[in-house]
């Protein structure tokens, strides 16, 4: 079983949504029984409210949650077997999955990014495989825009850890491609994350039914 992790820039109407491209394979993937859950964040829209919320992290935690929150109802109208509205919370969760409905989830709570959230969806639906579609397409040994930048078939967590040290800003909105409490998670519960260019929903399902993906990332 799989969940699907979705960036905000790719459904936020600020951004290059491809909702249409994203409700397609989903649903497809749904009907053959391969999704149990999918995460939306929040792209652009959060950042500039986070940009303009006072200087308090959880108040812009706060923020950037209710904008994936709006992000995951919008592609979640246009999922068949969604829950809405989205749940927001450990208990609707577990409320829509036993209705056998398909959570459509963005934040759960402050200090938690929608990385984390994807996750721990993951733990709920013991599912081993997180596909996230991302901006980027693959996971490299140093910011792909440095000379000699490599691209990562696959990488363990902790290697992701020491790779992304150096550069990370755990700041509300701008989480980088991994945090370290969804390296954590998928550590102690053995789930991969496949890594895929967001910009071709058609990538989500070749990570799942072909094992196509930029990078893999092993517990």
């Amino acid at each position: 079983m799989v969940v699907v992790k979705i960036s905000g820039k790719f459904v936020s109407p600020l951004d290059e949504p491809k909702i249409e491209g994203y409700s397609k394979v989903l649903n497809e993937l749904i009907e053959k029984g391969l999704i149990k859950g999918i995460v939306v964040g929040g792209g652009t829209v959060a950042r500039k409210y986070i940009s303009l919320a006072p200087e308090n992290k959880a108040l812009r935690d706060f923020l950037g949650i209710e904008a994936s929150r709006l992000n995951a109802t919008l592609l979640a109208l246009n999922i068949k077997k969604s829950c809405i509205p989205v749940p927001n919370s450990i208990e609707q969760v577990l409320s829509c999955i036993n209705r056998g409905s398909i959570p459509v989830l963005g934040g759960l709570q402050p200090g938690q990014s929608t990385n984390a959230v994807a996750l721990i969806l993951a733990e709920i639906t013991e599912s081993k495989l997180v596909v996230n579609a991302t901006t980027v397409d693959a996971v490299y040994d140093r910011p792909p825009h440095k000379p000699g930048a490599r691209k990562l078939k696959e990488v363990s967590v902790d290697k992701l850890k020491e790779i992304l040290s150096s550069e990370w800003h755990n700041e509300p909105g701008r989480y980088e491609l991994m945090d370290d409490l969804a390296l954590s998670i998928a550590k102690r519960s053995k789930i991969k994350i496949a890594i895929v260019n967001g910009k071709e929903p058609e990538n989500v399902v070749r990570a799942i039914t072909e094992g196509i993906y930029g990078t893999l990332l092993l517990p």
